[in-house]
């Protein structure tokens, strides 16, 4: 995997608006799978604070506020997971996974807990529930099938601006004609059982290729790439979470098959999935970077001045302000 940190002097405040966005609802992804072992403690930057995750014994994620409430100690600095307690390096209080303290090495637990929040671990990722008002989650984080796809391979960037950026930039045909070199583009779109759903057809290098971008919430999106002539299906997952103000992370995979391969031995076509889809992954970093400096540095205008074709964007909007609290429609 690798990761892209922007320098300090290109993150500046660029979005301009009447006011800044608060942080949005919804689940975010927080790391990769990988990222967390088995009996290991991390600390994940998340909307203006840090969230700790630990992975028990039995390989299940949870995630905690940070801060122990004896004393204040951070978990994610030395804390250690004992079986699947989570215990202060302060003083030892172990926390269950319910956040409640469990035990102490001074006597019995006082009545003390940490703040708990929901976690689900799907399509290689590990997300966290965000709700203003402390409510439960509505909805699960939809597990992408991916059988007969090469081993996804994963990208991770540090951008300014909003994490709503990618949802909004997948309704935006217009961007992928003139900055991404695509031709002929054309976009529809429409809200499918409150998902944001956007297909894209048009020319990529001259050979036709097909999308389809599926949002689902401010922190996930899912598309589906077809290119026929040469057999080729994508599946891209993006996956952007705030993690301060005007910043966030964009961590985003690739995995192919291409159907030409099919009539080969298993190994040998696993071995040339993984070679196309490195490839191909080098060639979408290269795309996907060309957004970044546009992201790092837009003004988000509450009215824009849109073109004819793009009611695309205006539909995004206005499907993206559900996420934020006391947000009007824009």
């Amino acid at each position: 995997m690798k990761r892209v940190a922007w320098p300090r002097e290109t993150l500046p405040p660029a979005i301009e608006g009447p006011r800044p966005f608060p942080y949005p609802n919804g689940w975010f992804a927080l790391c990769y799978s990988h990222e967390l072992k088995r009996g290991r403690v991390r600390i994940a930057p998340f909307m203006g604070s840090d969230l700790v995750l630990y992975r028990g014994a039995s390989g299940i994620a949870h995630a905690v506020s940070p801060y122990c409430p004896h004393l204040g100690a951070h978990l994610g600095h030395g804390g250690k997971v004992d079986g699947e307690d989570l215990v202060c390096p302060f003083h030892g209080l172990a926390y269950g996974p319910d956040g409640a303290c469990v035990r102490t090495p001074f006597g019995p637990p006082p009545r003390a807990a940490l703040d708990t929040w929901p976690v689900q671990e799907r399509n290689g990722a590990i997300f966290v529930w965000r709700d203003h008002l402390g409510r439960m989650p509505d909805r699960d984080v939809p597990e992408i099938d991916a059988t007969g796809f090469s081993k996804q391979r994963r990208h991770c960037s540090e951008l300014g601006g909003y994490a709503h950026d990618v949802a909004e930039n997948l309704s935006d045909f217009a961007h992928f004609d003139y900055l991404h070199g695509f031709s002929d583009a054309e976009m529809t779109h429409g809200i499918e059982d409150n998902l944001l759903v956007s297909h894209l057809t048009g020319q990529w290098f001259g050979t036709p290729i097909r999308i389809r971008f599926v949002s689902h919430g401010l922190g996930f999106s899912v598309g589906e790439c077809h290119i026929p002539r040469l057999g080729v299906k994508m599946i891209q997952r993006a996956y952007a979470t705030p993690t301060a103000p005007l910043k966030w992370t964009l961590r985003w995979t690739d995995a192919v098959q291409v159907s030409l391969f099919n009539m080969l031995p298993a190994g040998l076509r696993r071995l040339m999935n993984e070679l196309t889809i490195s490839i191909l992954h080098r060639i979408f970093a290269g795309i996907v970077a060309q957004d970044h400096e546009i992201w790092a540095n837009r003004r988000f205008d509450p009215h824009p001045r849109l073109l004819a074709r793009e009611a695309t964007i205006s539909t995004c909007r206005r499907w993206m302000m559900q996420f934020y609290p006391d947000q009007p429609v824009r």
